[in-house]
């Protein structure tokens, strides 16, 4: 009969609604970790005190047993639970009359649920057990042992459940005291207790999961995630390739990193080229290009013209080349004018004996400076001579006096001249140009030589 209970209610939780179509969801994470249940049943044992040609033993026929337990449920199934229980039991003596016996057993165990459907889930229990014997007549007492068994759940809302349960209580040494206050008798026996019952379980407590993904409302950072969609630890949605889309909706899942995709999460490839935006460093290559793996335009002969542009396309490395990758034609360097090397200031520019200019040396000194100014970054090394007449010594002053008097004339009139640009140099009557025995030849050797280079 117990059997047939418990086959039926199986049954029911298959007729009923599936939770979809009723619009609840009946996972465990919604139903809270607490479970309190109520139940009801038959009691059976086994247990006969028979020393002396079976006087006395404890009625089968007549027990019932009432009950309420408390647990809490772990993750994976597990669960701590106790409950008590009340059982009236019969002393039947052989010769007549009943002598009441009243049990309490309470139990405490570790449990676990097996889902089986989202309405149906089976369970099993084991754990000690402690029972009071309190006779209506004789002495009380306390017996420890187990307790074993397992039942079955079927829900009818989120929370509420059908309970249906077999549980044995097997006490080693039952009832000496007892046995031997009502009966006079000594007992020895091991108690088997055998438990049928139904009831109802009520789950509560913990945080609610809206959207049912299995991370709480007060952590899940993506609270309207749809059903059925696998999430991470704060409860959004899986991003395998973390492209941005996430993986339900992603219809290529192994997008390479830093690529730009569309709403599918399939990567751009916007100029066609076989490189990803994202991950393409040239990004509008025009269309029937080829590319390096970098997306830009292969310059095989890295004349810095493209291949696709290439007219020439194995131009020697060094090759100068125009706008289609063709050599241009060979420089031919044109030949550069002799720059002007030498001029002599002779004396008549200058009075005598002295280093002022004349008017007619300025004349000359500007036509020199105008020649000076046309070439860049020109270096001027001004050499100062004087004739025989005179010490040797005033002589060298001199003609130091007379190249600076020609350096400080340029600077004057030139001012694109810098004095940077000039070296000064006396060297008295020690070269002389001409004979200085004649008044000719000491007016050529009255002078200032100019030396000019790049």
């Amino acid at each position: 009969m117990h059997a047939r209970i418990l086959m039926l209610l199986a049954v029911a939780s298959l007729l009923l609604p599936p939770a979809q179509a009723s619009g609840q969801n009946l996972k465990p994470a919604d139903r809270g970790p607490w479970e309190i249940n109520i139940f009801a049943g038959g009691f059976d044992d086994d247990y006969e005190f028979d020393p002396d040609g079976s006087r006395y033993f404890i009625d089968p026929d007549r027990n019932v047993l009432f009950g309420a337990g408390l647990a809490y449920h772990f993750p994976l199934g597990l669960y701590l639970g106790g409950d008590a229980r009340f059982v009236p039991l019969d002393i039947v003596p052989l010769a007549g009359g009943v002598t009441d016996l009243n049990a309490f057993f309470f139990n405490s165990f570790l449990g676990l649920t097996i889902p089986l459907h989202e309405r149906l889930d089976i369970f099993g229990v084991g754990g000690l057990t402690a029972v009071n014997w309190r006779p209506e007549v004789g002495d009380s007492e306390v017996d420890f042992g187990f307790n074993y068994g397992g039942g079955v759940r079927v829900y009818l809302t989120e929370k509420l459940a059908l309970l249906g349960e077999y549980r044995m209580h097997q006490i080693p040494t039952a009832m000496e005291t007892v046995t031997e206050s009502v009966t006079g008798l000594t007992a020895d026996e091991t108690f088997w207790g055998n438990s049928w019952s139904a009831g109802f379980s009520y789950f509560f407590g913990g945080s609610k999961d809206s959207d049912h993904d299995g991370v709480k409302d007060d952590v899940d950072d993506c609270p309207d995630t749809p059903r059925g969609v696998r999430v991470d630890a704060r409860g959004c949605p899986v991003d395998s390739d973390g492209d941005g889309v996430a993986d339900y909706l992603d219809k290529c899942p192994n997008t390479p990193t830093g690529a730009r995709v569309n709403a599918d999460g399939c990567p751009i490839d916007s100029d066609g080229d076989g490189v990803f935006d994202g991950l393409d460093r040239c990004p509008n290559t025009p269309a029937g290009a080829t590319v390096d793996a970098n997306g830009c335009p292969v310059d095989s002969d890295g004349d810095g013209v493209p291949d696709h542009l290439d007219r020439c396309p194995n131009t020697p490395r060094g090759t100068r080349v125009d706008a289609n990758g063709c050599p241009l034609p060979a420089v031919v360097e044109q030949p550069r004018e002799a720059p002007v090397r030498s001029y002599t200031f002779e004396a008549v520019n200058f009075e005598f004996d002295s280093a002022r200019l004349t008017q007619a040396g300025l004349t000359k000194l500007r036509e020199i400076g105008q020649t000076l100014v046309t070439i860049p970054d020109v270096r001027v090394v001004l050499e100062g001579h004087t004739d025989s007449v005179g010490t040797e010594t005033y002589n060298m002053a001199l003609s130091r006096r007379r190249a600076e008097s020609v350096r400080d004339g340029l600077l004057s009139a030139f001012s694109q001249l810098r004095g940077s640009q000039f070296s000064v140099n006396g060297f008295g009557e020690s070269q002389p140009k001409a004979d200085n025995s004649t008044e000719a030849g000491r007016t050529q050797n009255r002078r200032v030589e100019i030396k000019i280079g790049g």
